[in-house]
């Protein structure tokens, strides 16, 4: 008996070729995403620590951000004397407590409920020389923080009688997971300048009281 040979159209092999290469990579990613879930269960505290901060640190920037795009005014009033020389300097109390609402109330959303933090895939690897490098893995935590804003005015020298005030808002923001898993404690503090005054001569009076 006379075996013929089938022979099958170009498309029907590429379609093939195009599955094994899709198992392939399926395959693979199946593989590398139990690594990193056996990884992250023996992840070290101070890894999902430095995580957690740097997260809470970002959302301390983002929540500043968003507030002084929506109030871009001066917070701080100058008065000069007839002569050109600063005399006063006077802060919008009204505004800067405005300021401190709509941090903490930004704050208070996105430092309380689920969080995903981000470990590089080679410090999951437990060899130093991978440490901090790769893809990130995502990390759900559950967090619950709370911030403080306070306001403070310094003076530091500019050059030859000339001095330099600065109005800076300083964001004290701490969280914690008491997640079994993925426990931790963190606290992060940002400082903000919101104004910035260059004064020549003699130093003004002051009436900044945020």
């Amino acid at each position: 008996m006379r075996y013929i040979k089938r022979r099958f159209p170009r498309r029907y092999r590429r379609a093939g070729g195009r599955r094994r290469w899709v198992l392939l990579i399926g395959a693979a990613a199946v593989i590398i995403g139990l690594f990193c879930e056996r990884a992250i269960s023996g992840v070290s505290p101070e890894l999902i620590q430095e995580a957690a901060r740097g997260y809470v640190l970002e959302c301390v920037s983002k929540a500043v951000d968003a507030e002084l795009e929506a109030d871009p005014a001066p917070f701080v009033r100058v008065e000069r004397e007839s002569g050109g020389q600063v005399s006063m300097l006077s802060a919008d109390g009204e505004r800067l407590n405005s300021l401190r609402a709509g941090v903490l109330e930004r704050l208070s959303r996105s430092l309380k409920g689920r969080a995903t933090v981000y470990v590089p895939v080679g410090s999951l690897t437990g060899v130093g020389l991978f440490n901090g490098r790769g893809f990130p893995v995502p990390i759900k935590l559950q967090l619950e923080g709370s911030a403080v804003v306070e306001f403070s005015t310094e003076f530091t020298g500019a050059g030859l009688n000339q001095t330099c005030h600065r109005l800076v808002m300083t964001v004290q923001a701490r969280a914690c997971s008491p997640s079994r898993r993925f426990e931790t404690s963190v606290e992060a503090e940002a400082s903000t300048v919101l104004a910035e005054t260059m004064v020549v001569g003699q130093v003004p009076k002051l009436n900044i009281q945020p």
